[in-house]
């Protein structure tokens, strides 16, 4: 039996004691190819990153997680976390109180999850998230959809302050080349728009994000710059903050 390293382990003992049956000590230890006493060390690693193991009476040494454990905990990333958040945003900007009475206590316990200083990491993400007035009529005739292979790239620029590199369709069916930093994400419903420092141009400029062709992650990395940098290019679209 191949000995599996500890974080491989670790993830088959969470796997195993979140299923329905108790574990058996030896019976893990045999099938994980370590002894008895490592597999009581993972346990320990176990608790102590919040996992409520205890011990149970069954045949040879059982451990299970309480029955109740487990409700209500969604374990969530940065990534999977903003997503939320902007879905929020969306519904809130909707003005759709049937379903988004709750939103500001889901946020609290969406940020409550994570550590104080994951808490303030995701609350700077939130405040570069800005919500604009609805978008005219003929804009939203325009709209298109943004596909996984752009949001996805974009979204992980914003979040890790990286150049993004895109391929972009302005209004006139003209391509471009260009590499930015997404500074923020502003929401006129239906249209996203990232608003970015543009280095071909050299100044502030904003792209719609169903427009965007294609966008891949740089090494470069960026500094996000305050929402007053770039107020004053967005006269007349007065915006507020998640």
């Amino acid at each position: 039996m191949k000995t599996l390293d500890r974080i491989d382990r670790l993830e088959r003992l969470e796997s195993w004691l979140k299923s329905d049956e108790p574990l058996v000590l030896h019976d893990a230890a045999r099938e994980l190819g370590v002894s008895l006493r490592t597999v009581h060390r993972d346990l320990e690693v176990l608790r102590l990153r919040g996992i409520p193991v205890e011990a149970d009476r069954g045949r040879g040494g059982g451990v299970r997680l309480p029955s109740s454990w487990g409700i209500g905990r969604v374990r969530l990333t940065r990534a999977e976390t903003l997503d939320l958040l902007i879905g929020l945003a969306i519904g809130e900007s909707a003005h759709a109180t049937m379903q988004m009475g709750h939103a500001d206590a889901i946020r609290r316990k969406l940020l409550a999850s994570f550590s104080h200083a994951d808490q303030r990491q995701i609350g700077a993400l939130r405040r570069r998230i800005r919500v604009g007035p609805t978008a005219s009529g003929a804009m939203v005739g325009t709209l298109g959809s943004t596909p996984q292979q752009v949001s996805d790239p974009l979204k992980e620029a914003f979040i890790l302050g990286r150049v993004l590199t895109i391929r972009y369709k302005d209004g006139q069916a003209a391509m471009t080349s260009r590499q930015v930093e997404p500074h923020f994400l502003l929401h006129n419903p239906p249209i996203w728009y990232a608003v970015c420092w543009d280095h071909l141009r050299q100044q502030n400029r904003t792209f719609r994000c169903d427009r965007m062709q294609g966008a891949t992650v740089t090494e470069q990395s960026f500094t996000p710059r305050p929402w007053s940098a770039f107020e004053t290019d967005m006269v007349g679209n007065p915006t507020r903050e998640i």
